[in-house]
């Protein structure tokens, strides 16, 4: 019977970052729910293609899956050209879990809004810098997509280990400014270390309702959607897979798990199978058409 020993969850990210803490935290209940150990690989580096490679190429048995996100699946085939496979095809989608905004960071006192903040860049063009944790993911092409649109240069400082390094470098002052995800940023935010200027998303977050999405805040057409869900390699035997899409809906309907995922801001939107990968395709041509507005390409 599946599982009958630990499983693991490999995580192309950096520790603590918002991917991390969603992983341990749907992995725990699942550990519970199985009753063997669910074990975590925190792999960052090279926009999540480290992380992805080593669950691309790890047995098909059910028992290596990986944290996904809109990186993953529509990030990393558009701009890396060294990735080697399409994660459409290596993957088996076992549950999307929801949808987490980024938003728009500052370090404290830089500005008191998203149009101080724009009219700054235009005065300082190419001064003010932003951190990400590496060229292609999300966080840089929220902040690539955000110069393009306000029409202003910004300098970019990637941090490779992830997004907490460069949290604490804006939170210390090293940076003025830094997208990244409301699961990650909130404890930051709560202590008063960083400031909030709006959501990088077509959609509030539940958990800020007073924050401006970016396009209310004066960036017209502003609007970057993320996902994070669960996947194991493609081919996994279908009786595995069933059983992991059943046991991972489970546990994201227990109520205290559900309580703690939208305390972190996550806003829940429970999909598996077709409509998971329907949800990833819709995704990635979204994406795609923000990587040709701010003119990126294969590295």
């Amino acid at each position: 019977m599946y599982p009958a020993r630990a499983v693991r969850i490999i995580v192309p990210y950096g520790r603590d970052g918002a991917s991390d803490r969603l992983g341990r935290a749907v992995g725990a209940r699942l550990a519970q729910l199985w009753g063997v150990a669910v074990d975590y690989e925190n792999l960052p580096g090279a926009g999540t293609a480290i992380g992805m490679r080593r669950a691309a190429d790890a047995p098909a048995d059910g028992y290596t899956l990986m944290l996904g996100t809109s990186t993953t699946h529509a990030l990393a085939p558009a701009l890396r050209g060294d990735l080697g496979f399409e994660p459409a095809r290596a993957f088996a989608p076992l549950c999307m879990i929801g949808w987490s905004p980024n938003l728009l960071l500052s370090r404290r006192g830089l500005a008191a809004g998203v149009q101080e903040l724009v009219a700054l860049a235009r005065a300082r063009p190419g001064v003010l810098r932003y951190a990400s944790a590496g060229a292609g993911q999300t966080i840089h092409l929220c902040a690539e997509l955000f110069a393009r649109l306000a029409g202003v240069s910004l300098y970019h400082v990637p941090f490779e280990s992830g997004s907490m390094d460069g949290l604490k470098a804006l939170a210390a002052g090293r940076v003025d400014l830094m997208f990244d995800n409301v699961l990650a940023a909130l404890p930051m935010l709560r202590e008063r270390q960083v400031e909030a200027l709006g959501v990088a998303s077509s959609m509030p977050c539940a958990i800020l309702p007073d924050l401006p999405t970016l396009a209310e805040a004066g960036v017209p057409g502003y609007s970057a959607d993320i996902w994070l869900g669960l996947f194991a390699p493609a081919a996994t035997p279908r009786e595995v897979v069933g059983a992991l899409e059943r046991d991972v809906a489970t546990v994201l309907g227990q109520t205290d798990l559900v309580a703690e995922l939208r305390a972190l801001g996550l806003m829940l939107d429970v999909q598996s199978g077709e409509d998971f990968a329907a949800e990833i395709a819709q995704n990635a041509r979204d994406w795609q058409g923000i990587i040709a507005l701010c003119g990126l390409h294969p590295a």
